[in-house]
């Protein structure tokens, strides 16, 4: 009899190890999908963190994995997805959107592009490059603020107009990832970027619409809202 009993207790011992060492699954979830075209967004949900992350993107019969991509379980940030011929070639993209951030004077989102490209096993869907609306617009304008007046030089053009702030706390270098508000109106993509003068004031801003050059999207227009 007692032999049974270490026996059992050795066996109980074992089980409950294996049980410890089995990695538990993430389990995926549907965020959000189009019928109409047969794609949707699934993604794992971490309920402590309220995130999801892990985002995998179904188009037909084909599972894009992506990286880094993370969006707030609310119900007020949930991923917009759209389906667009951005590049007019007469082929569907997928954009989708993400919020990252909002506060008062701050709406943070990032926008990425699926699109079926040419791979060593046929054609494919792959996430596209983005230039990156704060880096074009640092990169070619200069800024410049006083109490008084807001200067924005650059692609040729200048723009002044009275601060309507009536101060400023940066006067060169100003938290443009602050407000980065990005949109698809028809099939163009679109990144508004305020220009915050102040915590609490946005008073001017730029609207960037962005066109396919070789394997990247950058902005081909900017319009400069001041």
């Amino acid at each position: 009899m007692r032999v049974w009993i270490i026996l059992c207790s050795f066996l109980l011992c074992t089980t409950s190890v294996a049980l410890a060492v089995q990695p538990s699954e993430s389990k995926q979830t549907l965020v959000m999908g189009n019928e109409k075209e047969k794609v949707y967004l699934y993604a794992t949900p971490n309920e402590k963190e309220d995130l999801y992350t892990d985002f995998h993107v179904k188009i037909g019969n084909q599972v894009v994995e992506t990286q880094g991509w993370e969006v707030s379980m609310s119900e007020t940030r949930l991923p917009e997805l759209h389906i667009v011929d951005l590049n007019h070639d007469g082929k569907k993209e997928i954009v989708v959107i993400i919020t990252i951030g909002t506060g008062t004077w701050v709406v943070m989102k990032q926008a990425h592009i699926l699109q079926e490209v040419e791979t060593s096993v046929g054609r494919a869907y792959a996430e596209m490059d983005i230039d990156n609306p704060v880096h074009t617009i640092e990169r070619d304008f200069t800024i410049t603020a006083t109490n008084k007046m807001i200067k924005v030089k650059g692609r040729g053009h200048e723009w002044k107009a009275a601060n309507a702030c009536g101060k400023t706390y940066y006067h060169h270098r100003f938290p443009l990832y602050q407000y980065v508000n990005w949109r698809v109106e028809g099939n163009k993509l679109m990144a508004d970027v305020g220009l915050t003068i102040t915590h609490n004031c946005v008073p001017a801003g730029f609207l960037l619409t962005y066109e396919q050059k070789g394997e990247i999207y950058i902005a081909k227009k900017i319009k400069v809202n001041l």
